[in-house]
Order: structure tokens, then C-alpha cells, then sequence
């Protein structure tokens, strides 16, 4: 009896609580835009290009791109063999936007490692333009797990201390892609999400952005230590070595916050982290070695100065004698 007392009194909660939800979704409220960042919350290059020609700002420049049948920018494919695979990841930075194939600071870090000694290394080009460590995570999933890399250079920053309307999590949520919530049923109702952008925790609002300081990060902090958590974990399931890689910028700006954090949680996750920020900023004062219409990437030499930075940074830690027999 007092079970039956007790459903009735949920059935006057139950009226009003339907009656918000189809008034919200009458009202259109919380006002959903469509002015994301991307299209797709995850997204990859077309695989199998063959010298494709890309257009840069540079006046009158492309440059020549190739990728094998997972769209990365290297020749090797999960079956090639090798003693040593060393994996980069990131954003453009990584990718090498700008520069053609052999020019890229991964390729210009093989050449350094092989004409070494290190002739049975290989590194795997895992940049893809735009990317964050939000969609890094994905795509180790989706395919880079399979290279089953021995050592992984977890190069994103830049995209992740970017401000855009939508943080990439909000932009996932609000274009119902729901492969990594837990919560995804409630996402659907209009009273969870209009409370949650009440409180600011997810972003509905496209801003108009004037400056970088305006919008939220594409990667808040939080999300960004997670990311790299989820991203750290799975690499060690796999036998893997992550090492937390600070791409440097002609200037840190507004990467600092996010370098600060991954410093903090490499020394929290016990693993390692290169950072060549502030060598950078001495050398490109010295030297141009950013393009003059494309400041946030790395010209030909800046690439090749990065990869020798990595390289010297892996050979001091002896992470390429295992690949060799040394």
C-alpha cells in the first residue's frame, strides 16, 4: 500500500518534468548553433595520396604530400618491420603543414637517427591537421595501435591552448556523438543540457571570438590532463614508452598554461617530457625558422632544428639502443 502511495506521488514530478522537456524543445532552448570549429568532431586525412599538392599562405607555395591507407604521413604501415619504432604525434606542427614529405621534423629526425648507426628505426608520422589531444585519442584507437610503436612522442599542445567557440568535447556532445560518454542518455534530454549551460559546464554559445583570449579552449585544462591520462595508459598497454613533447612555437604565448600542465603531469605520471620551448625562442631570434605568413609553423630548417633536438634528446635518454643491438 504504501509502494502505490509513493508511485503516485512520482507521477505529478513525472507530468511536469515532460512537460518542461517537450516546452524546452517547443522553445528551441538552450539555442544550439552550428558554428563549430570542425564539421566532424574526429576526422583523418584521405589515405593513399601520392605527391598531392597543398596549398600554403606562402605566396604562390605548395607542397607535396603523401600518406599511406590510414591517411599519416609515412610510408609505413602497421606490417613493416623494424627493430625500433619511434611514433610522433600532434597537430599541423607534426604533420609538417608547409614543407614536403622528406622535410618534416619526424622525417629529418629519422634521417638523423639512421645516418647514426640506427639503421633499423623507423619513425611514424602521426600528425593530422587540426588535431588535439581529444581527437589523438581516437585515433589511437581507430588505427595507430596497431604499429604497436616502442616509443611515442605525445606532441599536442598547440591546437589544445587554441580558443574556439566550442571546446571539442562541447562540439562531440552537441553533434550527438556519443562513442565516449558514458552519460549519452542524457545528453538528449533539453532540462540537462539547459542546466549545464547554466552552470557554464559545457559550452552551447558560439562567442564572437576577436582575439585569442576570447572563447573557451578547445581543450580546458581538465580535460587536457585526462586526455593525456587516457592517451599515456593506452600507449603502455601496448609496450609502448610515452614521452610528453612540448612542440615548440617561435613563441610559447598562448601555450603557456598547457606546457606548465604537461610538465606537472609528466612528473606526476613518472614518464618522460622534452619541451624546446625556450631554446626555440633564443634560436629564432638569431634565425627565421617559421614561415613569415604562417608564424605558427616551422620552415624547412626549423624542422630539421626540431628534429635534432629530439634526437639528441632520445639518444641522451638511451631510448635508440634498444632498437639496434647496442
Amino acid at each position: 500500500m504504501n509502494l502505490r502511495k509513493l508511485a503516485y506521488a512520482f507521477i505529478p514530478l513525472i507530468v511536469v518534468f515532460v512537460s518542461a522537456e517537450i516546452s524546452l524543445r517547443m522553445l528551441d532552448w538552450p539555442k544550439i548553433t552550428a558554428a563549430f570549429e570542425h564539421k566532424e568532431p574526429f576526422w583523418v586525412l584521405d589515405p593513399d595520396h601520392k605527391n598531392e599538392l597543398f596549398p600554403h599562405k606562402e605566396e604562390g607555395r605548395n607542397f607535396s604530400v603523401n600518406t599511406n591507407k590510414d591517411g599519416l604521413r609515412t610510408s609505413y604501415l602497421p606490417s613493416s618491420k623494424s627493430d625500433w619504432k619511434i611514433m610522433t604525434m600532434g597537430c599541423s606542427t607534426t604533420f609538417g603543414w608547409g614543407v614536403g614529405n622528406g622535410e618534416t621534423y619526424p622525417s629529418r629526425l629519422e634521417h638523423y637517427i639512421k645516418t647514426s648507426g640506427y639503421s633499423s628505426t623507423q619513425v611514424i608520422n602521426a600528425g593530422q591537421p587540426g588535431y588535439t589531444s581529444f581527437q589523438g585519442n581516437w585515433l589511437w584507437d581507430k588505427s595507430l595501435k596497431d604499429y604497436s610503436p616502442n616509443i611515442v612522442l605525445i606532441g599536442f599542445i598547440v591546437q589544445d591552448a587554441r580558443k574556439a567557440a566550442y571546446s571539442d568535447r562541447s562540439q562531440a556532445i552537441l553533434q550527438k556523438d556519443y562513442r565516449y560518454l558514458k552519460d549519452n542518455f542524457l545528453y538528449n534530454l533539453r532540462i540537462y543540457l539547459g542546466l549545464r549551460s547554466l552552470l557554464g559546464s559545457v559550452q552551447l554559445r558560439a562567442k564572437e571570438r576577436r582575439s585569442q583570449d576570447d572563447g573557451v579552449f578547445r581543450v580546458p585544462p581538465a580535460d587536457y590532463v585526462q586526455n593525456l591520462r587516457l592517451l599515456v595508459s593506452k600507449i603502455q598497454k601496448v609496450g609502448g614508452q610515452p614521452i610528453l613533447f612540448g612542440y615548440p612555437l617561435e613563441r610559447s604565448g598562448y601555450t603557456k598554461e598547457h606546457r606548465l600542465i604537461l610538465k606537472i603531469a609528466a612528473e606526476k605520471l613518472g614518464i618522460g617530457h622534452l619541451d624546446p620551448q625556450e631554446k626555440m625562442e633564443v634560436s629564432s631570434r638569431k634565425k627565421q625558422y617559421y614561415f613569415t605568413r604562417d608564424r605558427g609553423h616551422a620552415n624547412v630548417a626549423g624542422n630539421d632544428l626540431i628534429a635534432q633536438w629530439v634526437f639528441e634528446y632520445l639518444k641522451e635518454e638511451s631510448l635508440l639502443e634498444k632498437g639496434n643491438g647496442s
